[in-house]
């Protein structure tokens, strides 16, 4: 009678613990990207299932100020930037596991990037101190190829890699002399919009591309960019299933 009892809840301990097993089935991942701090944002990212081989992915990452450094002038400056963004994807796993395995995912984004600080320059022996402003921003498309994993059955790993993307793109980037001194000469002009090729020729996706003009009435250096840039998305997620 004992062995029979046993049995019988041997077996219903075992069925019960292969249940357990196959009802997690999940559907909705929730992940947070890390890589999204080094351009001033923070990015969430959820992910839904509706078949074993298909999920739709939406990624919002919102303002964050950071800082980090550049050249002005021969000298190093602080800046901070912040970024807005917004990524929609639909996500094609080559394996039959929900949410698991290599995948690739054609994906629309949206960016909007500003960036702000102080240069300080001399212009015609005077010492100046420009205020500059940067605002980016960017509509693009791309494919990602990029591989998931489950670890301990909740915890989220999402590697993505091989991200082309092209970008309709604009950059509005301003420097102006807050001072109250008079209207700058011509050598003043010229000088101020030489530092400011300096340093924008410092970043690759605008280098010699921006229409740079000089309003020497309001001392304002303006330079914009539209056209295409192409791009490469790539990082890791980390996150939790359900």
């Amino acid at each position: 009678m004992k062995k029979k009892l046993l049995i019988i809840v041997l077996s219903f301990l075992y069925q019960f613990t292969s249940a357990q097993e196959k009802e997690f089935d999940p559907t909705l991942a929730v992940k947070w990207a890390p890589t999204g701090l080094f351009l001033g944002n923070v990015a969430v990212q959820g992910e839904y299932s509706f078949n074993k081989r298909n999920s739709l992915t939406a990624k919002i990452g919102v303002p964050m100020g950071k800082n980090y450094h550049s050249l002005f002038h021969g000298k190093q400056i602080d800046l901070n930037m912040k970024a807005f963004s917004f990524l929609a994807g639909y996500r094609m796993y080559f394996s039959k596991r929900k949410l698991r395995g290599i995948y690739l995912e054609p994906y629309f984004q949206y960016i909007h990037h500003t960036t702000s600080g102080l240069g300080e320059t001399t212009l015609n022996t005077q010492p100046v101190t420009l205020n500059f402003t940067n605002t980016y921003n960017a509509f693009g498309i791309g494919a990602q190829l990029g591989s998931q994993f489950i670890i301990a059955k909740r915890y989220v790993v999402d590697f993505f890699f091989l991200g082309p993307e092209l970008n309709s793109a604009s950059n509005s980037f301003r420097a102006i002399d807050p001072s109250d001194s008079g209207s700058w000469d011509n050598i003043e002009a010229s000088q101020a919009e030489n530092d400011i090729h300096d340093f924008l020729n410092q970043f690759p996706f605008i280098r010699n591309k921006v229409d740079v003009r000089v309003d020497k009435t309001n001392k304002t250096v303006n330079a914009d960019f539209n056209g295409w840039l192409a791009g490469f998305r790539f990082g890791v997620s980390l996150g939790y299933a359900f």
